[in-house]
């Protein structure tokens, strides 16, 4: 575990030498601070968990009948999941260890239609996986070739979800499972269990490497293989996003240099500055869409599955029907309950959010004017005027954090089917909240003060204050949980020392603080990483340190925190010039944070396949729609300085044409940048036609010399592969070869003779195998 020992090392050796000389001369002469210092030292010697994708945890004291009830569910309802039960001599909690057999992942890869290679001589490239056809697939036989680690644990995860329900009305602890829900997620909802994928060593070094300690290019490939396409695609968007800022931060700095000279000047370039941002959010956005698509087609995650085909989320709630899509009995929940409790419930809750929110903001306004005042009277100085503004940005971060609790529980009992519809509800909500939490204050001085100046101080301290709170509380706090998680667990081992091995371990530590130079670091960390070397202090798995940090819940901060941003930039940037040019920096150290924050201060979340970004790419073009009404009225004021000659009837009039053009030309633009690249759209329509080519060749071999006869029809749907990745558009790699299951009855009405043996009397097709119900065959 070289690379997470690395990681700790870091932190537990990053004391200065005068911090370790103060601890020396306080706490030598008590246990407790020895133990305290030797708790750092444990971490050195962490083992590596092997054998293991998933591991499912319980809280300390769990009630080992619970324990023992869910070891003998998941044994009996998923057979193909080892699982292997210890208890953490450390932690002090029970774990699961679990790895599923090669044929398990192969139907599990299956269910979750995961593009895979196929053979050379059936046509190479990538196709969705088809059990029943593995034969045709390149390396199945080795399922840590041939699986990844995020897509073995995205399959166990999947299993654990679909396959593990309650089979009656039962209860764990004050939990009540009633029949066909979902026993894991339940679980976990209720901090009953924690399931947790472990991270893969060799591949997380090499990522560090690559990513967190390189300022080049992001290793996109590495990290959607890693952590699953909808994380990968949110770093290809951040990156896509910070690359984009460089224009508006570059004529930013240009007006900000410029301003200050003249009114005329400074209402000239607000206007133009005004212009140029709408136009250049409309082009970005367009090309976003077009990265996004690209990135997408060769992932394997462009082409959306039907959403009645789709799998219920393991928390949905209903009374079980049969479907009519499927034919399976599925959880059903009326529509009209939904909305019932969204109107009734959903709708006056967001209101009063919002209502708090504009109490607080006008608390906070009176602040600041009785600031002003004290400022006016001497009694403050002049620096003091920011605190509300401060205190403003404080309380808008402290909002968001109680509000987004409020919304995941109305999400949660709104209870939506698919996935997709209830992340698009939930962002729904927090982007709503969001808003007005955010940009409340800013409308109230644009247009209620009409304080331009106010405007600007206040837009900076807010934006900036936020972006400091935001990298605090997204990977410092989590950095130090962990951190402090450890450092418990690293106490509770020294409490297991002789007061011999306690003494020696802190002499050793004294001595080495004592070193001078980096030769002295490096030779204590080659002591550390010797394997020859048995420690004398008790040793943590990497399961044990996993599984003391933080979860991490999903992209939805993230997200958030560039939208917002990205309304700073865009709503009233005229104000402030150089917003454009705070965020550009804020997201080059954002960027190496947030890839921190995931190989180091949270567990492993598990991969998810999505086709885009979802419903965050029309929040900001809903954005940028906005800040084209927002500019356009900001405009008033330096338009009636520009022309006074004007009335205020013509003034209005112009902005209103010029909202026109420039909404217009928004639509121009986005028709004119289509949203999927000429090659992606290319290459998806030659495997259309090599699609229908296929089935039309079959369907023109009728004749009456087939050997095998009968009555009957076709016995299943054509598979075809639907993903063939492609990078370059003059490519002309082959396509994956048509693939076909039917009958007996249908080979003999299309004329494939097949013979006992398996061997087929067309040229042109071959038989990939055959039994008494069904013949597969492939087009050569």
């Amino acid at each position: 575990m070289e690379s997470l020992s690395e990681e700790i090392r870091n932190v537990s050796g990053g004391l200065s030498k005068g911090l370790r000389h103060r601890a020396e001369n306080v706490i030598s002469k008590g246990e407790a601070g020895k133990r305290l210092l030797v708790s750092s030292k444990v971490w050195c010697n962490t083992i590596p968990t092997t054998d293991c994708d998933v591991m499912l945890t319980f809280p300390l004291q769990a009630n080992e009948n619970q324990v023992m009830w869910l070891l003998s569910r998941i044994r009996g309802m998923t057979p193909g999941i080892k699982v292997n039960i210890k208890h953490h001599q450390h932690s002090r909690v029970y774990g699961f260890y679990m790895k599923a057999d090669c044929d398990t992942l192969l139907k599990g890869a299956d269910d979750l239609h995961l593009p895979k290679p196929l053979k050379t001589e059936f046509g190479g490239g990538h196709k969705e996986f088809v059990y029943d056809d593995r034969d045709l697939f390149e390396g199945y036989h080795d399922p840590d070739v041939f699986f990844s680690s995020q897509e073995r644990q995205m399959i166990i995860q999947h299993i654990l979800n679909t396959s593990l329900r309650s089979t009656g009305s039962e209860v764990v602890g004050k939990i009540e499972l009633y029949e066909g829900q979902a026993i894991i997620p339940t679980l976990e909802s209720k901090g009953i269990v924690c399931l947790l994928p472990l991270h893969s060593l060799d591949d997380l070094k090499e990522l560090k490497s690559t990513w967190i300690h390189s300022f080049g290019a992001q290793p996109l490939e590495k990290i959607t293989n890693y952590f699953g396409v909808k994380i990968g695609l949110y770093f290809a968007y951040l990156g896509h996003y910070t690359m984009a800022l460089v224009l508006p931060s570059f004529i930013g700095l240009i007006v900000w240099q410029c301003s200050g000279k003249s009114q005329l000047q400074d209402d000239v370039c607000f206007i133009l500055f005004s212009i140029v941002n709408v136009l250049w959010a409309t082009v970005y956005l367009a090309l976003w869409k077009r990265q996004s698509a690209s990135l997408a087609y060769q992932w394997g995650t462009l082409d959306k599955t039907n959403e009645l085909l789709v799998e219920s989320r393991p928390l949905f709630k209903g009374d079980y029907q049969r479907s009519l899509v499927t034919g399976k009995m599925e959880p059903y929940y009326a529509t009209w309950k939904r909305l019932a409790f969204t109107y009734f419930v959903s709708v006056p809750a967001i209101c009063l959010c919002l209502c708090v929110v504009f109490c607080t903001m006008l608390c906070i306004f009176e602040l600041q004017e009785a600031v002003n005042k004290f400022i006016k009277k001497g009694y403050l100085i002049n620096a003091s005027r920011f605190l509300p503004q401060v205190l403003l940005a404080l309380c808008i971060s402290i909002l968001d954090i109680i509000y987004k609790r409020i919304a995941v529980w109305l999400n949660n009992k709104e209870n939506y089917r698919e996935q997709e519809n209830y992340e698009n509800n939930l962002i729904f909500k927090l982007v709503l909240f969001q808003f007005v939490n955010s940009f409340l204050s800013l409308f109230y001085v644009a247009f209620y003060l009409q304080d331009f100046k106010r405007l600007q101080e206040q837009l900076a301290t807010i934006f900036i204050t936020r972006q400091i709170i935001g990298n605090i509380k997204e990977v410092l706090v989590p950095y130090m949980y962990g951190k402090l998680s450890l450092l418990k667990i690293g106490f509770n081992m020294t409490q297991e020392m002789s007061p011999d091995t306690l003494q020696r371990q802190f002499s050793q530590i004294v001595h080495d603080s004592n070193q001078n130079g980096q030769q002295e670091s490096v030779d204590r960390e080659d002591k550390c990483d010797d394997k020859d070397n048995k420690p004398s202090t008790p040793q943590l798995t990497q399961a044990e340190v996993e599984s003391s940090m933080k979860k991490y819940e999903d992209t939805y901060e993230d997200y958030l925190e560039m939208f917002i941003q990205f309304g700073y930039v865009m709503l009233f940037s005229p104000a402030f010039p150089l917003a454009a040019l705070c965020a550009l920096i804020n997201n080059i150290v954002e960027i190496r944070s947030d890839a921190f924050k995931l190989c180091v201060g949270f567990q492993r979340p598990f991969a998810q396949r999505v086709p885009n970004i979802g419903l965050w790419q029309n929040a900001l073009e809903a954005m940028v729609c906005i800040a084209i009404l927002v500019n356009l009225a900001m405009m008033v004021i330096p338009l009636q300085r520009c022309l006074p000659s004007w009335s205020l009837i013509y003034i209005v009039a112009a902005i209103i044409v010029l909202e026109h053009i420039l909404v217009l030309q928004k639509m121009l633009l986005s028709y004119a940048i289509s949203d999927v690249p000429h090659w992606v759209a290319q290459a998806k329509a030659k495997l259309e036609y090599m699609r229908r080519q296929a089935l039309k060749k079959l369907e023109s071999q009728l004749s009456s010399d087939g050997k095998v006869h009968g009555t009957g029809g076709l016995k299943t749907s054509v598979a075809v592969a639907p993903h063939e990745p492609m990078s370059d558009p003059d490519m002309t790699e082959s396509h994956p070869k048509f693939i076909s299951e039917i009958s007996y009855e249908m080979a003999c009405t299309l004329d494939i003779g097949v013979n006992v043996n398996g061997s087929c009397d067309q040229d042109d097709v071959k038989v990939m195998s055959c039994d008494k119900d069904v013949v597969k065959v492939t087009e050569l």
